[in-house]
């Protein structure tokens, strides 16, 4: 018989790891011990923590004021017009609300943290007092100052107890603005309450603030000093503060797809004006980008003004014989100088009237005399210091806009199944006896050789299609059709999406951009797996490697996207709203559209795109979901377009309403 063991080997590791807990957990209360023990000793280390979670808290909040000022500030006519940055004024009667308008226009403010405005709780430093709040005269929002942009120098200086400047004047990194924790009474500060208050106490900065000088004078600098760890001590400045800088403010205003969109309209607005000016252009130029500046608030929509008064600066103009703009000749050059690279400067006159501070090479060795001149055709935050580019041709053609908004009584419906609200000003496809599709065809042709067509769409459809249910169809196109023989008067039949098939006259030279939503394995459909866009050529809808070859990548690589979630369009339970944004750009000479010539075309698509809709200027903001390289044969020099729709009945029905195209060519 084996003899039993009088231990076995788990258990002296058992006794091991239950010793180890108890010595992890000897160790864990002796430094919670500590750091009681030291806070208990050193309390004002406790206070400094949260008074430096206050001033963290109130500064993310002003900065995402600045950066979305547009959005929530209205002019009187109820448009969202104004240009990014702004600062609040201070809460100047203690009742957590900004208080405009303060001061006079370009004089530095100080007050209380309008904590209500900026939609916080009452913010509190560690001695329980709220926030204080000083901001430069020319960030406040009332009164406005006549230009601020990146490139806005603030007016406080900030210093500490010691002398020691911590913030200079007449820099970039001069602040905004600055947030003060006031800390406890020091010396004869009397902060007996003046009325009731969330915040108690009363609306006297001197007994607060021990370090503020404010300079009554409009454009000049103020004085902020903050505490020293001797000074906190020695009871003469206990104030501790953070300031904001124009930078930490535009590095989010410039990431938004709508900051681009205004700097492309500002230069294809000038660009329009100037190709049609008689010389000398330098004139011109002078002239329409400052007229009407500083703007005056109203009830028009007045985006495009304001933008253009408030960063007019950052514009450089050269005309020269001999100039070349991306290779294109030019008889003059508009470049919208991008943000300071390192080394620039243009915060005192002499650095703006320097043009090495707004320039990069090449630009800058030729400028304002003749040479290659090259840049960027958009703003793109990722190189937000690169020139942007135009090229200003005299005599050139104003550009080609149609929009519903304008001229939504000139399109003619064909086929079956299309009404039209005239004061909505939407087009509806839907389904309709016999096997015609609708159509909706612009009767006067745009010209398309030489140039850069732009367009916009919402689009609705009608029943929702949960991925399982039953599959609905079919889809609708934005077609562009041959403009060599006359209007389209016809429309393609139900099953083919209305789309004028290569057998007829206008579909054999043509280009749609489909929208499908039917879930089937005809047209060469991968396994019928997903709602997709596409563009398609020749009045010929079946996909192929070479005609709207459809990936789930929709990153512009193919000229096809197919959808995640598959029923993309028509969401459960209704339907939302949903857009589409084109661009052909002509002037290729090659099919993959990477040199400049003639006889190609490179399409871009998005979908769902954000702050797209405008169409004086390129898109950069996103990629697009699809994209395409196309010969252009010449009688599509001229374009006639519309809509196409067919749709199914009976438990497969669907529809679609269109509504806010805007199509330009120039």
């Amino acid at each position: 018989m084996k003899p039993e063991s009088q231990s076995t080997l788990p258990a002296p590791r058992r006794e091991r790891g239950s010793a180890l807990l108890i010595i992890l957990a000897l160790i864990g209360i002796g430094a919670a011990f500590l750091l009681v023990s030291a806070l208990m000793s050193n309390p004002q280390i406790g206070r400094d923590k949260i008074t430096a979670a206050a001033l963290a808290q109130a500064k993310e909040a002003l900065i995402g004021v600045a950066a979305t000022y547009r959005d929530a500030h209205p002019d009187t006519g109820g448009h969202m017009d104004k240009v990014f940055g702004y600062l609040p004024c201070p809460d100047i009667n203690n009742d957590g609300l900004a208080d405009p308008p303060c001061g006079g226009k370009n004089i530095t403010v100080a007050g209380r943290l309008p904590w209500k405005t900026l939609g916080l709780p009452p913010s509190r430093d560690g001695a329980g007092e709220c926030l204080w709040y000083v901001v430069s005269g020319r960030v406040k929002d009332n009164p406005y100052t006549d230009s601020l942009n990146w490139d806005t120098v603030g007016q406080i200086e900030v210093q500490d107890a010691s002398g020691q400047v911590l913030a200079a004047q007449d820099t970039h990194d001069t602040p905004w603005a600055a947030i003060i924790g006031p800390g406890g009474v020091t010396g004869t500060q009397d902060r007996t309450p003046a009325g009731t208050s969330e915040c108690g106490g009363n609306n006297n900065a001197a007994a607060y603030l021990e370090g503020l000088t404010l300079n009554p004078a409009a454009g000049l600098v103020s004085t902020l000093v903050l505490a020293t760890n001797d000074s906190a001590k020695n009871g003469t400045n206990n104030d501790r503060g953070l300031w904001i800088s124009s930078r930490e403010i535009f590095d989010r205003v410039e990431k938004r797809s709508d900051f681009a969109a205004d700097i492309g309209t500002l230069l294809t607005n000038l660009k329009t004006t100037l190709d049609a000016a008689p010389p000398p252009l330098v004139t011109a130029f002078n002239t329409a980008s400052t007229i009407g500046c500083p703007v005056a608030d109203g009830s028009a929509d007045q985006i495009n003004d304001y933008f253009r008064c408030n960063w007019n600066n950052n514009l450089r103009f050269a005309e020269s014989a001999g100039i070349t703009v991306n290779g294109a000749p030019c008889d003059a050059v508009l470049i919208f100088a991008g943000e300071r690279a390192t080394g620039q400067a243009r915060a005192t006159p002499a650095d703006q009237s320097n043009k090495a501070n707004y320039l990069e090479a090449p630009n800058l060795g030729f400028f304002p005399g003749t040479g290659a001149y090259s840049g960027a055709v958009g703003f793109d935050p990722s190189s937000a210091s690169t020139d942007i580019v135009r090229c200003i041709q005299t005599g050139s053609p104003p550009p080609t806009q149609v929009t519903f908004a304008s001229d939504f009584g000139s399109f003619q419906p064909f086929g079956a199944g299309v009404t039209t609200d005239p004061v909505a000003l939407t087009v509806t496809v839907a389904p309709a006896a016999g096997s015609s599709g609708g159509c909706f065809w612009f009767p006067t042709a745009v010209p398309l050789d030489g140039k850069t067509l732009r367009a916009y769409l919402d689009f609705t459809f009608a029943d929702s299609d949960p991925i399982g249910g039953q599959d609905r169809g079919n889809g609708f196109t934005l077609s562009f059709l041959r403009g060599d023989v006359g209007a389209p008067n016809a429309c393609g039949t139900q099953s083919y999406m209305g789309v004028l098939d290569a057998s007829t006259l206008w579909g054999n030279i043509s280009l749609s951009l489909e929208t499908d939503v039917h879930q089937d394995n005809a047209n060469n459909e991968p396994n019928g797996t997903a709602n997709h866009t596409a563009i398609m050529a020749n009045g010929n809808i079946t996909h192929s490697a070479t005609n709207g070859n459809l990936t789930s990548a929709c990153n512009g690589t193919a000229q096809g996207c197919l959808y995640t979630p598959a029923n993309t369009f028509e969401e459960s339970p209704t339907p939302p709203n949903h857009n589409q944004r084109i661009e052909i750009h002509t002037g290729y000479n090659d099919a993959t559209c990477s040199s400049a010539g003639a006889g190609y075309a490179q399409i871009k698509v998005w979908t769902d795109c954000v702050s797209c809709s405008g169409t004086a200027s390129d898109f950069v903001a996103s990629s697009p979901k699809a994209g395409r390289c196309v010969a252009l044969d010449a009688s599509m020099d001229s374009i006639y377009f519309g809509f196409t729709g067919g749709f199914r009945s009976g438990a497969s029905s669907q529809g679609v309403t269109i509504r806010n195209l805007d199509l330009r060519t120039q």
